[in-house]
């Protein structure tokens, strides 16, 4: 079972660890106070969860606080110690500190500590399959936190609760559980809660229907809604940004409950694309540093199973035995799984020993699956509290037979006596009906008081209902003047985006220089860092593709820049055979450093990367130069790729460097094209990876031969496929013309 009880950071590696330890325990020797001594120490522990420096810290605040006599102190180390042995499986240990937490928090009538020391206990009896005890303590310490009104912990002993109960397969308990924490969470903005809460109710779903008793549609149907409350919580977590040891756990089992729907989705349907979306799920995790065994057995269950749906049964079999051989407490229900599975695996491979063996080990561990024995002692638990109430009952019968009897006695008695007393039978009614009309009136007092009390509390119902609907009507006020803002600056953008496409040729320009050729013109946002231009100067055909530093607002404000100093230079050239492409990228790269340097007392190294191609049109000659980019040639056959310099048109190292132009004979029929960097870096594919340079020439293969149209349909699709659902990382130009 996946439980916690700390929130801590691992250091990625070993030097980072030992430095930040250093640094920490530096702070420790100058901390000023207890207290602030105790904050530094609880955030070694939580940093490295390491027991053997939590409790030489504990043990020298132990001694320093028993010199003192400050039992606020000895409540502290005393919780940290029991924190650290709980997290290490030490229970024991961890049971004498909770005991001496206990002690000292009712002689000093801490109800704060009182209640950490209870919801440990509850953790330590789950740990040891103790539900009766496991319930017992949460309800004490729930008890002291709904009084304290701390939601936090509320809100950890539900989902206590809920996991315990799922474990047990008493799934109606769980889900109640569960949909309280939701709404607990949801009302007290507690979203990373809220999103633990769908993971572990995604979680409990993925166990209750893993079942071949319910039908296929039924657990289609219920996989998909595990997989939109996994990527609800992720969404949460990545929001979030938080890397403590509990959310890593947390997100670490997010994605292996996807991976897994994903795969069993996989096996109903026959599906290859499902079961490639749980390898991405089960790679991602890969990168996540958690030390939970439970976790990684369980994604090592998953990852065996996808290895057998991809007909992998050796590096199955090689997977699923880790699993099987693993010692660690809480797991049984995962041997059993991987001993199916490795029955499954080995009769497939033909090895029917080994198939009777693991099926008999199967059997084994469902046997000794140690929630039997939690389930019973729930049971127990609930028959000694139905045994107790009706010991209750018996008692109530008795009391109440005993007073009937007294009754009898005592009219007896009236009966008797009822001729000695019958002169003062008008007194003694007289008194009744005084004493009557006295309780009457005291009534009355008492029910005008409660009337006002009730009165007074309406009156501060009211007033808090005003105040509510003040504050709602603020936040709806607020939140209308940010959506106004919102469409402002949206709609200025779009207009921006208009001007800018309104500064780079049309389609219809392009065509009429270029008859066979194509523009596929992609911005990341709604403005663009990337931009292009066309001209001729003699008997030059000029084509130029410009990619900005950035993209978005910046991008577009720099590409603006470039597109009036680029169009300025080409028209203050001469009309005659001495163009060069070079050249003008050596003008351009003068302007910008002109712009940017001295302006404003800062370095700026905002600049562009360039291609200019100049088509001779007499013989057919390619004149080409470029910063930071290349162009692909179909010519006789084959994609030839021409590189430019390794230099951008801005500040560079090398500032003094020329670029240099390059000239290319091309036949009739050959293809030039030219493009941004935001195409070879597009990300996506089934490993979320970059396009780069080699897939963006395999695409051009398929579709050189084509006409310029459909050339830019076929790559703005490639495009579209590759992505996926991933979001487009950079603006995207890809042009090209046919001699």
């Amino acid at each position: 079972m996946f439980t916690t009880v700390y929130l801590g950071v691992s250091a990625q590696n070993g030097d980072q660890k030992n430095t930040l330890l250093d640094s920490l325990e530096n702070l420790l020797s100058t901390a000023q106070g207890d207290s602030a001594k105790i904050a530094v120490y609880n955030s070694i522990y939580n940093y490295f969860g390491d027991l053997d420096v939590s409790i030489r810290y504990a043990q020298e605040f132990m001694e320093k606080a028993i010199r003192l006599n400050d039992t606020a102190l000895m409540i502290n180390c005393q919780l940290s110690s029991a924190y650290a042995y709980l997290n290490n499986n030490r229970f024991k240990d961890a049971e004498k500190h909770l005991i001496t937490v206990v002690n000292l928090a009712n002689q000093s009538n801490n109800k704060q500590a009182l209640a950490k020391a209870y919801y440990l206990y509850s953790f330590y009896c789950e740990d040891a399959d103790n539900i009766a005890g496991m319930v017992d303590y949460g309800n004490k310490s729930l008890e002291i936190y709904r009084q304290l009104c701390d939601t936090v912990h509320i809100l950890d002993i539900y989902m206590m609760y809920a996991q315990s109960c799922g474990t047990m397969n008493m799934f109606k308990t769980a889900y109640e559980y569960l949909v309280r924490s939701i709404l607990l969470s949801h009302v007290s903005q507690h979203s990373t809660y809220t999103a633990d809460a769908l993971v572990f109710y995604a979680s409990t779903m993925l166990r209750q229907f893993d079942n071949v008793y319910y039908s296929p549609e039924v657990r289609i149907g219920k996989f998909k809604k595990i997989i939109n409350y996994c990527s609800a919580a992720t969404r949460v977590y990545d929001s979030a940004k938080r890397n403590t040891y509990f959310d890593r756990q947390m997100l670490y089992l997010s994605q292996v409950t996807k991976a897994q729907a994903f795969l069993k989705s996989a096996e109903i349907l026959n599906s290859k694309p499902l079961a490639d979306s749980c390898a991405v799920y089960l790679n991602r995790n890969k990168k996540i540093d958690i030390d939970n065994q439970t976790l990684f057995y369980q994604g090592a269950l998953v990852e065996g199973g996808w290895l057998m749906f991809n007909g992998q049964y050796r590096k199955a079999v090689d997977v699923l035995l880790k699993v099987e051989q693993t010692e660690v407490l809480h797991t049984t229900h995962l041997r059993k799984q991987a001993c199916s599975l490795l029955s499954q695996c080995y009769s497939k491979l033909g090895n029917l020993p080994k198939t009777l063996e693991f099926i008999n080990k199967a059997g084994f561990y469902e046997k000794l699956d140690n929630r039997e024995a939690a389930s019973k002692q729930y049971a127990d638990f609930k028959t000694k509290m139905i045994s107790q109430t009706q010991v209750e009952l018996i008692e109530t019968g008795k009391r109440k037979d005993t007073i009937k009897k007294e009754g009898e006695i005592k009219r007896q008695n009236y009966i008797t006596t009822f001729l000695v007393l019958i002169v003062l039978l008008v007194l003694v009614f007289a008194t009744l009906i005084l004493n009557t009309l006295n309780k009457r009136r005291r009534t009355n007092l008492q029910l005008r008081q409660k009337n006002d009390e009730i009165t007074k509390l309406n009156g501060n119902i009211i007033s808090q209902k005003k105040e509510i609907a003040k504050r709602r009507d603020t936040i709806t006020m607020q939140f209308d003047m940010v959506e106004n803002f919102n469409e402002t600056i949206t709609s200025n953008i779009k207009y921006a985006g208009k001007i800018q496409r309104a500064a780079i040729p049309s389609d219809s320009d392009v065509k009429r220089l270029f008859n066979d050729s194509f523009v596929l013109f992609r911005p990341k946002d709604i403005v663009s860092g990337d931009f292009y231009t066309i001209t001729q100067k003699g008997v030059f055909k000029i084509f130029v593709v410009a990619d900005c530093t950035g993209h978005g607002v910046p991008g577009g404000l720099l590409s603006m820049l470039g597109i009036s100093a680029l169009n300025d230079i080409l028209r203050n050239l001469p009309d005659d055979d001495s163009f060069s492409p070079a050249k003008v990228l050596d003008r351009m790269r003068d302007f910008i450093i002109n712009v940017f340097e001295g302006k404003s007392g800062l370095d700026i190294y905002d600049g562009m990367d360039m291609t200019i191609c100049a088509l001779d049109t007499r013989n057919n000659t390619l004149h080409f130069a470029a910063g930071n980019q290349s162009v692909f040639i179909y010519h006789d056959g084959q994609l030839i790729r021409l590189k430019g310099d390794k230099m951008p048109v801005g500040r560079y190292v090398k500032n003094f460097a020329h670029f240099t132009d390059q000239i290319f004979n091309l036949n009739h029929g050959d293809m030039v094209y030219m493009f941004s960097d935001g195409i070879q870096d597009l990300l996506g594919g089934p490993l979320n990876k970059k396009l780069l340079i080699r897939g963006f020439e395999a695409i051009l293969a398929k579709i050189v031969t084509q006409t310029g149209l459909r050339q830019r349909i076929e790559i703005d699709t490639a495009i579209d496929l590759w992505r996926g659902d991933m979001p487009q990382i950079d603006d995207i130009t890809v042009a090209g013309f046919r001699i």
